[in-house]
């Protein structure tokens, strides 16, 4: 009888512990929740990370590789041109911009973060050739492009003013196009419009004299070929 009660009685011991632990399992879901709740709080007042700010491509803001485009111009016998864009290695893209008055050359180092114009040379009416030690040795002229290219962004002369703007151009209507403006003067202001995967798509040149019409000056691009 009493190895009977001593049975039962660890028997009721093993039964309470048990309960005991089913109990603070029970209650330790609600109390992980409760810092679950407060973490997860935290995380939704974290910024999120734009990973297309983060991860991008300098390449997209030129011509493709081997290609012509021919810019229709207005308000001027030079605004319409053709451009050339040639990839002479991984850093360095040259473009030839005849506008049948002239070709001019231009030479651009690409960047983690910008892009500069390392060579500009006007009536230049053969193939630029040079290695990449030529090319490395070229010092920086001015900077094209700063990145990321937020509103407000200053480049040399030229400031970020649009990131989200609509163009028309004969090629195509572009979306998301950003916008670069430059004031020569108390009454002029230039303009460049830059849109992903093709770079400039349209130019613009404003003068406003008092007394006098508004003298526009534009180019928009009109076609894109490629080899």
């Amino acid at each position: 009888m009493l190895k009977f009660m001593s049975f039962t009685l660890a028997i009721l011991l093993l039964l309470t512990a048990c309960s005991s632990e089913s109990l603070e399992e029970q209650q330790s879901p609600e109390e992980d929740s409760n810092l679950t709740k407060e973490e997860s709080e935290k995380v939704e007042e974290e910024p999120t990370v734009d990973e297309e700010t983060i991860d991008i491509d300098p390449y997209d803001f030129f011509m493709p590789d081997n290609s012509m485009a021919t810019f229709l111009g207005e308000g001027n016998e030079y605004a319409s041109f053709t451009l050339q864009t040639v990839f002479m290695d991984d850093k360095h893209i040259a473009t030839y911009e005849d506008n049948g008055g002239t070709v001019m050359l231009k030479v651009f180092r690409i960047g983690e973060s910008s892009v500069e114009v390392v060579k500009e040379q006007v009536e230049f009416y053969e193939e630029y050739a040079a290695s990449s030690e030529e090319l490395e040795a070229l010092q920086p002229i001015r900077t094209y492009l700063t990145f990321p290219l937020e509103v407000g962004t200053v480049m040399d002369d030229w400031t970020v003013t649009q990131t989200n703007a609509s163009v028309e151009t004969p090629f195509e209507n572009f979306e998301n196009v950003i916008v670069i403006e430059n004031e020569e003067t108390e009454n002029t202001i230039n303009k460049t419009y830059f849109s992903k995967g093709y770079g400039e798509v349209k130019r613009e040149f404003r003068m406003q004299e008092e007394g006098q019409d508004e003298f526009v000056v534009t180019s928009v691009l009109e076609s894109v070929e490629t080899e």
